[in-house]
């Protein structure tokens, strides 16, 4: 059932190329900064310690850049809004992969934007306390599924500025860290360390793999520049260098942020703040700044849910586009939206008013912990595609000139990403509420599985 590539590149799109250089920028750079970071990064801190902590982020960026790196090759050879589902169409042998990682990666963006929503109806509600969480839910997914119906310009353009605030905010954040540091050290002549009073790795050092899911779930979403290549003007001529750019940039601000962060921020530190990095201002004085950040995390978990929606409803198109999802969700409206399937994701979104009846801090770390353990196995699926494909260069399947932006170190680079994005999937099972999370990708995958065989006896999934 696989599909020949150059057939599947020559098929037109509906979709609207409105997306511009800069747009594709700063969605794949902002993409990643979201509530992982800035909310998240309080559970690997107290888990694995500070040293821990960076250790981990090390790794999960350098499988992040590994991955990126493969998803180039393919999104420059390649440019299509499925991204490596459409892709895992074509390389791997059986459909039952697309189908899969597709609906896999479709839900764990619908919980994944439940979460953000989430996140940032606790910050609202810090400020309004009288307005109810899930009220602010509400609202907020009107906002943005509004924005979404409207063009795919729109959403380029209201991510573009949520990613810069972002960005500024790590950046001032680095430097407000590294002059607090300077200051204590000439008042104590004293720095502190990432050496806890139980040792370096004050739970030992393989807790680090059993906390990969919330890390991992940081760099998530950087991916979105496969599916944002589908619709921008030009992207074989800007992926490239946005790819490598971004990457290291991504790694950059990650660790030195995390690194000021850990040492500020003393290990098991209990405290009311929603994330460490306020806690760090509200310590050095600064109520003001804390106020600042608190606002630059609930536009990160604002423009984190908008990106949701973006990927969530583009792997939606595709999917029915490969008749591997019911039709009618590829119909666009005259401006290129995918506007059935946006709506349809907006509404299942509405889990995140269960922050009625569930605290909302638990119900957010429920919904991320759904959603960490896809996010690597759609990584897999990447490195795969990009080893098939090159596998097929190499043999002369493919002509040479349709590989627009070359992957180093092939066949390395996929199976290192393979194989350690499985271990961090298998490691999380031994962590704190491993067998739930175990046991709930079991059973989602059956459901998933058995619709397939389902839909393929009755004649809905077809031959491509």
């Amino acid at each position: 059932m696989a599909t020949s590539a150059s057939q599947q590149s020559q098929n037109p799109s509906n979709l609207k190329k409105n997306l511009k250089n800069r747009h594709l920028l700063m969605i794949s750079l902002g993409g990643s900064i979201g509530t992982g970071l800035f909310i998240g990064i309080a559970a690997p801190l107290t888990t694995v310690g500070p040293l821990g902590t960076i250790i981990a982020y090390l790794m999960a960026g350098s499988i992040m850049l590994a991955t990126m790196l493969c998803l180039g090759e393919l999104s420059c050879a390649f440019p299509h809004a499925g991204s490596f589902q459409h892709y895992a169409l074509m390389f791997i042998p059986n459909p039952i992969w697309s189908y899969t990682i597709g609906w896999l990666y479709w839900l764990s963006w619908v919980l994944s934007m439940a979460a953000d929503l989430t996140a940032a109806s606790m910050i609202a509600h810090q400020f309004f306390p009288a307005i109810p969480i899930y009220l602010f839910s509400l609202l907020i997914l009107v906002v943005i599924t509004s924005v979404h119906l409207t063009s795919v310009r729109a959403f380029g353009e209201s991510e573009y500025w949520f990613s810069t605030i972002k960005v500024l905010a790590i950046i001032a954040f680095i430097g407000i860290g590294i002059y607090l540091l300077y200051q204590q050290y000439t008042q104590t002549h004293i720095l502190p360390t990432f050496k806890t009073e139980h040792g370096w790795f004050p739970n030992g050092f393989l807790s680090i793999f059993v906390c990969m899911t919330i890390v991992t779930y940081s760099f998530q979403g950087v991916e979105l520049i496969g599916s944002a290549a589908g619709e921008a003007e030009s992207p074989q001529t800007v992926l490239p260098k946005i790819i490598t750019g971004v990457a290291f940039r991504i790694i950059l601000f990650y660790v030195l942020a995390i690194a000021v962060l850990a040492l500020v921020y003393p290990y098991g530190t209990v405290h009311d703040e929603i994330s460490p990095f306020v806690w760090v201002f509200n310590k050095a004085g600064i109520t003001f700044a804390s106020y600042m950040m608190l606002f630059v995390i609930f536009c990160a978990a604002i423009s984190a849910a908008n990106s949701a929606i973006y990927a969530s409803s583009r792997m939606l198109w595709s999917m029915a586009q490969d008749n591997l999802a019911p039709k009618y969700f590829s119909d666009v409206n005259k401006r290129g939206v995918p506007t059935k399937g946006i709506l349809f994701i907006a509404i299942i979104a509405l889990v995140s008013l269960f922050s009625k009846y569930i605290a909302a801090e638990k119900l957010y770390l429920y919904l991320v912990a759904g959603t960490g353990q896809v996010g690597c196995f759609a990584w897999i699926i990447i490195a795969w595609c990009q080893y098939q494909f090159r596998k097929g260069v190499n043999s002369g399947k493919y002509p040479k000139e349709m590989i627009k932006f070359k992957s180093p170190l092939f066949p390395w680079l996929a199976a290192i990403s393979i194989i350690v994005n499985i271990v961090i999937i298998v490691g999380v099972w031994f962590g704190e509420s491993g067998h739930f999370i175990l046991l709930s990708e079991v059973v989602l995958i059956i459901i998933i599985l058995a619709s397939y065989y389902y839909n393929k006896k009755r004649n809905l999934i077809l031959n491509n």
